[in-house]
């Protein structure tokens, strides 16, 4: 592996991780105003049963239109071939537009059934109320699909920044709704919040096209180039629904539970989110141009220690995490929710399924690479089946822990199917390339000698010092990524002191 592609995906990656601390953070700010006025009753329920929605939706157009459109695109410009590469986002433009068009129409139309299928607990008052957010809201997905082709064609051309800073803007009309016209105008004016930072997330991009692109309506979808992107996309959209629909599961049972449950669910997910998505999406974003390269230079064996370091990394920066998260679950979810009308109730209900959802973050951040090979050696299907594998082996154990757990045993469930599915594609990845699993399961052994030690001697002393939560958090953070870091450099964890030495080499020449 050439010093050109990690360069690249080193770059890519720190851009990324940048942005998306700034997403994630402005995202944490619009969950906190609005758990502060919404709390966990059946308003708020019916409002995040919407946004579940959406976040079924806007992944399964987005990343699914992702993973076909970007390696025809950046074939092109590789190839130096700039008049076919705009043809290509002409054409897809045009299709998926009109194609969106047609989504929002289906779900103003049938918003009432659509309803009853993710949410088949909601009765009288709370579902006619889920019904109406649904249409209100349902214009936002008509430019999705064009931010996530000019996502592509930005990364393509490795403007990183330009294609993430759109999950920043996408907050920011919900957090001013929020603060300054929800006591006045209701929960509705949040619905037209969502509308709005749709259209920002495709607004913000546009600036950054500035290699000579303009968007010119084509409608030739029968070329053979245009034809093979729409054989691939059913099994990708599909692929992106199942994944997206994992997490739908969980509230759809958790709608004939107790009031304030889907509630707890979302914000115990969303904080999740922030350790999970934060570097693995990161990462996985900045390597899927360069593994589709690599892929079909037919260089398998570059592309193979590349797997290894990656899912190497993500064990030396997930598992301290996950277990940082379960051990230290009532402070951060206090710190981060507890107030207004997020009380002691709802700290106790979301700290509890906020540890569960952390125990598969790991594995799930391993899957989203593992399933870019397969994409990058153009097999859709075979993502396909790991999904609908993982979303059937999600209902049987929803179904089975639910009733000994209750909500505790959806998040659960969520987390030992992302484990399950791990082991499948990392069986079935070696029809492509062979990975060093003795060096995996090392360095895995020693990640977690050095985690328990990390997290676990910060929570043994502030189970006997009591101070207030935040100052807990920050003492506990600073002492336990002290011990970290020295355990790291005894026990000899390569891959996190490699990554370390080459972000401070690109630090210097940067000053």
């Amino acid at each position: 592996m050439s010093k050109g592609v990690v360069n690249q995906i080193i770059r890519g990656t720190v851009v990324i991780v940048f942005i998306r601390m700034l997403a994630k953070f402005t995202a944490f700010i619009s969950e906190a105003i609005l758990a502060s006025y919404l709390g966990t009753n059946a308003v708020g329920d019916a409002y995040y049963m919407v946004t579940n929605i959406q976040y079924v939706i806007y992944p399964m157009l987005s990343i699914g239109i992702w993973r076909v459109f970007l390696p025809l695109y950046k074939s092109h410009i590789t190839k130096g071939q700039v008049r076919e590469a705009h043809a290509l986002a002409d054409s897809a433009i045009s299709f998926f537009t009109l194609a969106s068009l047609f989504i929002v129409g289906l779900l103003i139309l049938f918003a009432g059934p659509v309803v009853s299928v993710v949410a088949p607990g909601f009765r009288g008052q709370t579902r006619k109320l889920c019904i109406e957010l649904v249409r209100i809201s349902a214009p936002m997905y008509i430019l999705i699909t064009a931010a996530a082709i000019y996502a592509s064609m930005l990364q393509c051309h490795n403007r990183f920044l330009g294609s993430q800073i759109r999950e920043i803007a996408s907050h920011i009309p919900t957090i001013l709704a929020a603060l300054f016209l929800y006591q006045k105008y209701g929960i509705r004016v949040l619905a037209i919040a969502l509308v709005a930072g749709g259209a920002l997330r495709l607004l913000v991009e546009l600036p950054f096209v500035n290699w000579g692109y303009r968007y010119r309506p084509n409608f030739k979808f029968k070329t053979p180039e245009f034809i093979l992107i729409l054989k691939r996309l059913p099994s990708a959209l599909i692929t992106e629904a199942v994944t997206q629909l994992n997490s739908l599961v969980d509230k759809m049972m958790a709608s004939g539970l107790k009031e304030g449950t889907i509630s707890g669910l979302n914000y115990g997910h969303r904080l999740v989110n922030v350790f999970s998505g934060l570097l693995s999406t990161s990462i996985a974003t900045a390597l899927y141009p360069q593994m589709i390269e690599l892929a079909t230079k037919g260089e398998k064996d570059a592309l193979s220690r590349l797997l290894v370091k990656i899912i190497n990394i993500f064990s030396a920066l997930m598992i301290p995490v996950t277990l940082a998260c379960v051990l230290f679950r009532t402070e951060l979810v206090s710190a981060v929710y507890q107030r207004g009308s997020f009380d002691e109730s709802s700290v106790a209900l979301t700290s509890g399924v906020f540890a569960l959802y952390s125990v598969g973050i790991f594995f799930i951040a391993c899957n989203a690479v593992i399933t870019n090979l397969f994409y990058g050696y153009g097999n859709t299907k075979t993502p396909m089946i790991f999904c609908i594998q993982n979303l059937v082996t999600n209902v049987v154990l929803n179904l089975v822990l639910i009733s000994l757990w209750g909500v505790n045993g959806l998040a659960l469930a969520t987390s030992l199917s992302a484990v399950i599915s791990f082991f499948i594609q990392m069986i079935c990845a070696k029809r492509y390339i062979t990975m060093d699993l003795k060096r995996i399961l090392l360095t895995t052994g020693k990640v977690l000698a050095a985690s328990a030690l990390a997290c676990g001697l910060p929570r043994l002393l502030f189970n006997y010092v009591s101070i207030n939560k935040y100052a807990t958090l920050a003492a506990a953070a600073v002492l336990g990524v002290g011990i970290y870091l020295c355990a790291v450099r005894i026990l000899r964890i390569t891959e996190l002191t490699e990554l370390g030495a080459m972000v401070r080499r690109k630090l210097r020449r940067r000053g």
